[in-house]
């Protein structure tokens, strides 16, 4: 495969995602080129001359091959191993250290050594994961921006009531949060467990005194970040935990919002009126550009992102 240079941008998925392995040059031929999540992200940057790679991400352990749900995606390129391959059932930690050795793959196959990470929801945990134990372990990766599309920072409120730290009665009357939560805690929490990346993801473990954001240190510093929040269910009044949220992480979450341990160096925010994914977009009734991984405004703030040469602004948005 010809690589354009030593810098690249790598988009990671989040929870209970299927991403297949792709590259600026090669995608899958079948559905959609890399997955629901990377692909509308992928074909922005691809198209504006952007070198970029997907993470692969699976449900479970090994490797994957394609992808399935709303917007599959078929004939991908050939996957990598199960050690460079995102399991999503697992915890945070894990994830990051795969997506490690995905960059240490990149970096040793194709001499990449200058990277740009785009995650969407846990994806975005993965990535400064990653960051921590790239920076650990001396591999010589330089990492030049952080994009996070509706990452749980501080936490998720779907694994606050999965775990008994939120009451359903949090949702008021609003049928989608209910749903949301209800099927959260039975999909998801209650059969990957405990330990469970479902599980792992609420605001005690995250945020607490000795909680994974702390955990973290400064490994962020020098690395400009920008965050992008959906806000489409809103609730006057309504608890800032919950409200208003995309139906998975709240505004203020995905905003980096009151985040324990060291300041983000921020770039800059974005909000918009979108859900999570697409198929909560279908559930809905809306188009998938109502999704934030398929609104074009954010398309657009994600390519400025990654273009930027300026520094990063503010600690807090």
């Amino acid at each position: 495969m010809p690589i354009r240079g030593h810098e690249a941008v790598v988009i990671v998925s989040g929870l209970a995602t299927q991403t297949p392995y792709t590259s600026a040059e090669a995608a899958c031929t079948s559905g959609l080129a890399a997955g629901n999540t990377a692909s509308e992200m992928r074909e922005k940057l691809v198209g504006a001359g952007q070198q970029v790679f997907t993470a692969p991400t699976q449900i479970g352990p090994g490797q994957v091959t394609e992808s399935i749900g709303v917007g599959p995606s078929a004939d991908c390129p050939p996957p990598l191993p199960a050690r460079m391959t995102i399991d999503t059932t697992q915890g945070i930690d894990q994830g990051g250290s795969r997506l490690a050795a995905f960059l240490a793959h990149l970096k040793e196959e194709y001499g990449i050594n200058r990277v740009h990470l785009v995650g969407h929801s846990m994806g975005g945990l993965f990535a400064r994961a990653a960051i921590g134990d790239v920076k650990a372990s001396g591999r010589g990766i330089r990492f030049r921006s952080l994009t996070t599309l509706s990452v749980p920072w501080t936490g998720t409120f779907p694994a606050d009531y999965a775990t008994g730290a939120l009451p359903l009665s949090a949702c008021g009357n609003e049928p989608v949060c209910q749903q949301v939560l209800t099927d959260y805690q039975t999909k998801l929490a209650e059969p990957e467990g405990p330990d469970g990346a479902a599980s792992v993801i609420t605001t005690k473990l995250l945020q607490g005194r000795h909680g994974w954001n702390v955990s973290q240190g400064d490994d962020l510093r020098g690395i400009p970040v920008t965050l992008i929040a959906g806000d489409h269910y809103r609730l006057p009044g309504g608890d800032p935990q919950v409200w208003p949220n995309d139906a998975v992480v709240s505004r203020d979450s995905g905003l980096a919002r009151g985040l324990a341990g060291a300041p983000l160096s921020i770039r800059t925010c974005l909000v918009r009126p979108d859900v999570h994914t697409i198929g909560l977009a279908e559930q809905a009734g809306l188009p998938w550009t109502s999704a934030i991984t398929w609104d074009p405004v954010v398309m657009d703030a994600v390519l400025r992102a990654v273009e930027a040469r300026r520094p990063a602004t503010s600690s807090h948005c």
